[in-house]
């Protein structure tokens, strides 16, 4: 998976330290949509929740556990769903007021330690890879409830949010919460318990979230934060359209048997499979942008952007 929007955090002695100024690799084929101001600001309200949410862990178990955020990245729905194991616990609420769904999923090893602790065990011992049964998905469900709680409370400064689980499922690929292509914010945490670590996700709808966080941005920020922010986007804009970006353009690809290119010699000629008619791929970093044909300007090669038929019709 190729995280969009990431986040990071590393360890160091034994605590977390966040890492500023370091380059991350961007792939302009799949653009960040979350603006880098409203990743900070849902860190900032992650960072609030993962410390109530410790707090109730902590006072259900009756023994310490300690969350952290591990990052905050942007995925396709598609391809978060993947990215989780099987079996797993995995909560569909509705994120109230915003569209689509929300999904929180917790490490079934971990649940099922937290579950232990719940019925008087002391949550230390291997937990096997199984799905729960009717009790403990009754209490896993009660701990995604409480949590919930928590996370709205973290919130409360953003939006009035009103989570309703509305669904748990152990296996992700029976969880259809958001169509494939649909891009998901997603939050990632490390639960610790008894020396024992397990893994849990927050997953939130970006257009909605998006949207919130914006409306939010408004209603604190002065006209003159306003206009200097409206400012700063322009100049970036002039900045982006005057970067100088390398461009090739490509011929359909042809396919030949090892023993022909280990046969090649300079001189000999090859049939390329590009038809005289056909135009050229325009490609950028491997990425197709447009097409054009081939033909001269003067004693120069030279190619004309020509319209793309499939974006036309």
């Amino acid at each position: 998976m190729a995280p969009e929007t990431s986040i990071s955090a590393e360890r160091t002695g034994g605590r977390r330290s966040r890492r500023r100024g370091v380059p991350v690799p961007y792939d302009f084929r799949r653009p960040t949509k979350l603006s880098r101001q409203h990743a900070r600001v849902l860190e900032i309200t992650y960072e609030s929740f993962i410390r109530q949410w410790a707090t109730l862990l902590s006072s259900t178990l009756r023994t310490t556990v300690q969350v952290q955020l591990d990052g905050i990245q942007q995925y396709s729905y598609d391809e978060y769903a993947a990215s989780l194991p099987t079996p797993t616990v995995m909560a569909v609420f509705d994120p109230q007021p915003l569209a689509g769904s929300g999904i929180l999923h917790l490490d079934s090893q971990m649940l099922l330690r937290c579950i232990d602790r719940m019925l008087g065990g002391t949550g230390a011992g291997e937990q096997p890879a199984r799905t729960l049964t009717d009790i403990e998905a009754s209490l896993a469900r009660g701990v995604v409830e409480r949590t919930l709680t928590e996370l709205a409370g973290s919130m409360s400064t953003l939006m009035d949010l009103k989570p309703k689980v509305t669904g748990m499922e152990q296996n992700p690929a029976f969880a259809q919460a958001a169509a494939a292509t649909d891009v998901m914010i997603v939050a990632n945490f490390e639960l610790e318990m008894a020396g024992k670590h397990g893994a849990a996700t927050l997953a939130m709808p970006l257009d909605s979230l998006s949207a919130a966080l914006t409306a939010a941005e408004l209603r604190v920020a002065s006209p003159e934060e306003l206009r200097m922010r409206r400012q700063m986007r322009d100049r970036l804009d002039d900045h982006v359209e005057s970067i100088p970006v390398e461009v090739s353009f490509r011929f359909n690809a042809t396919q030949l048997r090892p023993d022909q290119i280990l046969s090649l010699v300079p001189g000999d000629l090859l049939r390329l499979r590009h038809r005289a008619d056909t135009p050229l791929d325009v490609v950028a970093s491997g990425a197709r942008v447009g097409l054009a044909v081939a033909g001269a300007r003067g004693p120069r090669l030279a190619c004309l952007i020509v319209p793309n038929t499939e974006e036309t019709r």
